[in-house]
């Protein structure tokens, strides 16, 4: 489809060229009513600023696009449909300056000006074409509607509301400039030429196939309707892109109504929204100027002032960013704006994202990504500023720069340098804090292939990343391996954890990759268990520790990758041992995964039974009940002591959140709850924010304290009743006269360890004290 560069009197001109001649504009039934001049805030604030700038124009020579203007032209009749808002105040505004400049010819051309909307609004626009406007002290409003032809049904008409709003917008503008308005209306008449648009001009399409045109109408106000912050901002940017790089306004001006719409919308048909592009513009916009302002190392530049804290306008913020003379990157920033729409034009950007990226597991050149989606730009132009992460800011902003740098990066660089992006990206990054430090950094990274001087990242994941580069160079062959571990979701691209000893680590990967699928998290925790003390010191001195947790991935991704690889001895040891004693049974004909598990977890059991051995960890490995399932994988324990062999007996906790705040456990108590079925019977040990809970009966209200060297059998005051019951119970188990039912145990040189499962006594105790 051809457009015309025209202004809004050179519409009615005889055309010159292959253009259809137009002879009157009506504005057709399907477009909605006039709005611009609407009372209420937004519509106040959108109209003061159009006008601004329309009457500038018209009082200088600098011009000003208003972006393209289409719509059915038939038998010279033009239905807008696109444009209608625009097209009625330059009408209005082209009534008054004629008026006011005593030029005003009812029979000129472009005063066959209507509305097919409504009745009322056709018979105004008309009675205005043939009364001039005389300049007196009353405003064109009170005038108006003071003469014998304004009729009493325009009163209710909207449209000519809001039409007599923008004329007086328009007269306080002009006042006390009566010797203005031949030279303006002058400007005004000037047509188009080669070297000069015109003061105000436009792109004019003209559709002659109506089923396209409808389909066009769509698509094109797919921008939005001009009353919206989309339309104040582009023509803001216009404005600051005019000024301060004129060589590529025009550029601006063709493509943000053209080629960049049809990219967004391209989004917009697909994910079925609103049938507009306003919201995906914006926040794509948004992206684009916070990118530039940490880019320069000057967030502030964000605010309005340090004491308030507010937002700029996000106009005035793309003003410091690509046009402050007192910014030294402006250049650059508007080289990225321009790039980060151009390089999508003429391509799908999502068939570009999914050759790059995918979610989960691929087997092909894909990174794959911790998140719901591998196309980060349909991600940002409809999660941008809401649920539109760091990690994924990060990433966006390293596809454009490697785009941007073309040919002067390779495939391989750009995938290496992506996917060490990710691995430091997956996890909590402080974006209000440290965002200019993380995009310094991206930048670094992607176009230098760099890790020295990356900001803002912790550094022992950086580290590692150098690390693994060296690695990799060196030992080729062990890159399809690294690049498992690191695809794993327990790792998310750090494996400090995993010894690399290349001609051990591709069986370890594949170990790993089986041993860490969800449905064995559970017996992956605790077969570890068997090949050590694989606890994490996470607070209060040490007696907070984490361990994993079957249901939570965040608690095997802290133990896995949090702190520098020579600090992470504590959990590699016993995995490395793990994954070793795993490929050894299975590449011996050993059956699956969960079988190979469950026979490293079963001979380790039966050997410490074989000689009465029962530490904690045994207690945790064999009982389900004493594992954490919810939660961070969090236990506390008052005297946990590695140099005694970790946890104690006596307070061993499982913690449902961070401390006590929460809920939790005797993890004990709840091994023998669940191991001896007892839900009917005996109440959950789940408590809050009590100092020694114990095992209650249901009952009776009987409770069972777990100890050091045994069971404590406590009888409420309340219940007088049952103490003799109880006592007859506790003599079959030899307890002292204090209700302490003991636990057989045996010195090993440093503690006292049970030599009896004292699970199983508990519930042999639970039961009999029901059963009496």
């Amino acid at each position: 489809m051809k457009g015309y560069p025209t202004t809004f009197l050179g519409l009615f001109d005889p055309p010159t060229s292959d253009r259809p001649a137009i002879t009157q504009i009506e504005i057709p039934i399907i477009q909605r009513d006039y709005a611009q001049g609407r009372k209420d805030d937004e519509a106040t604030l959108i109209r003061d600023r159009f006008l601004d700038a329309l009457i500038a124009a018209a009082r200088s020579d600098e011009g000003m696009g208003l972006d393209f203007i289409y719509g059915e032209l038939r038998s010279g009749v033009l239905r807008p449909l696109d444009g209608q808002q625009r097209l009625t105040t330059l009408f209005l505004m082209h009534w008054y300056i004629a008026s006011r400049a005593q030029t005003l010819d009812s029979n000129a051309a472009w005063l066959c000006f209507s509305y097919a909307t409504r009745p009322t609004a056709r018979s105004f626009t008309a009675a205005l074409a043939t009364h001039p406007y005389p300049g007196e002290s009353q405003t064109p409003s009170e005038w108006i509607t003071d003469q014998p032809w304004y009729l009493y049904p325009w009163r209710q008409d909207p449209t000519i509301a809001s039409m007599l709003v923008i004329l007086d917008a328009i007269h306080i503008r002009f006042a006390g400039r009566d010797d203005e308005f031949t030279a303006i209306w002058q400007r005004l008449e000037r047509r188009p030429t080669e070297s000069s648009p015109g003061a105000i001009w436009f792109l004019f399409l003209p559709v002659e196939d109506m089923e396209y045109g409808e389909d066009l109408y769509i698509k094109m106000n797919s921008r939005g309707k001009p009353l919206t912050p989309f339309e104040v901002f582009k023509a803001d940017v216009e404005t600051i892109i005019k000024e301060a790089d004129p060589a590529r306004y025009r550029h601006l001006a063709e493509s943000i109504d053209g080629a960049w719409t049809d990219v967004l919308w391209s989004y917009e048909k697909l994910y079925g929204g609103d049938k507009t592009v306003d919201d995906e513009f914006m926040r794509y916009l948004t992206f684009i100027v916070e990118i530039c302002e940490w880019r320069d190392g000057a967030p502030e530049r964000r605010w309005r002032d340090k004491d308030s804290r507010q937002l700029l306008p996000l106009e005035e913020r793309a003003r410091l960013a690509l046009a402050d003379p007192g910014n030294g990157y402006a250049e650059r920033n508007r080289d990225f704006f321009f790039h980060a729409f151009d390089t999508w034009v003429g391509t799908d950007p999502a068939e570009v994202f999914n050759g790059l990226f995918a979610v989960g597991k691929t087997r092909n050149d894909s990174l794959p990504l911790f998140s719901s989606t591998s196309d980060l730009l349909g991600a940002c132009l409809t999660r941008y500023g809401s649920e539109f992460s760091a990690q994924e800011t990060l990433l966006l902003f390293a596809v454009l720069l490697a785009r941007q740098a073309g040919e002067t990066l390779t495939t391989g660089d750009v995938q290496r340098r992506l996917r060490s992006l990710r691995n430091i990206t997956a996890a909590f990054l402080d974006r209000d804090r440290y965002m200019s430090d993380y995009v310094a950094s991206t930048e670094r990274l992607i176009l230098q292939g760099v890790f020295d001087g990356m900001a803002g990242f912790r550094d022992y994941w950086v580290t590692d990343e150098s690390l693994k580069w060296r690695w990799m160079d060196q030992h080729p062959e062990v890159i399809p391996a690294i690049h498992e571990l690191e695809d794993n979701l327990l790792m998310r691209g750090r494996i400090q954890a995993i010894d690399l000893q290349p001609e051990m680590l591709s069986t370890r990967a594949r170990a790993f990759d089986e041993v860490s699928e969800r449905t064995l998290r559970d017996l992956f925790g605790a077969t570890l268990l068997t090949k050590g003390d694989y606890s994490r010191d996470v607070k209060w001195g040490g007696k907070v520790r984490q361990l994993g947790s079957s249901q939570k991935d965040d608690s095997w991704m802290d133990l896995l990758t949090t702190g520098k690889r020579e600090d992470l001895a504590f959990i590699r040891d016993p995995l490395m041992a793990l994954l070793d004693d795993y490929s050894a049974r299975r590449s011996s004909g050993s059956a699956e995964g969960k079988e190979t598990l469950d026979a490293i977890r079963s001979e380790w059991l039966a050997e410490r039974e074989s000689r009465s051995y029962f530490d904690w960890r045994y207690y945790l490995s064999r009982y389900e009940g004493a594992r954490s399932s919810v939660g961070d994988g969090y236990f506390h324990n008052k005297t946990y002591d590695q140099t005694l062999g970790g946890f104690s007996y006596r307070h061993l906790r499982i913690l449902y959140g961070g401390s006590y705040v929460s809920r939790f456990s005797d993890a004990l108590l709840r091994a023998a709850w669940v191991e001896g079925g007892l839900r009917d019977v005996v109440e959950e040990p789940n408590w809050f924010r009590e100092d020694d809970p114990g095992l209650r009966l249901k009952g009776s209200a009987v409770e069972i304290h777990c100890m050091e060297d045994g069971f404590r059998v406590d009888v409420p005051h309340e219940r007088p009743d049952v103490s003799a019951t109880v006592r007859s119970v506790l003599d079959q188990f030899a307890a002292t006269g204090d209700g302490l039912v003991p636990v057989q145990q045996s010195f090993n040189g440093i503690r006292q360890v049970d030599s009896e499962d004292r699970i199983q006594l508990c519930v042999r105790l639970v039961r009999m004290l029901v059963a009496d």
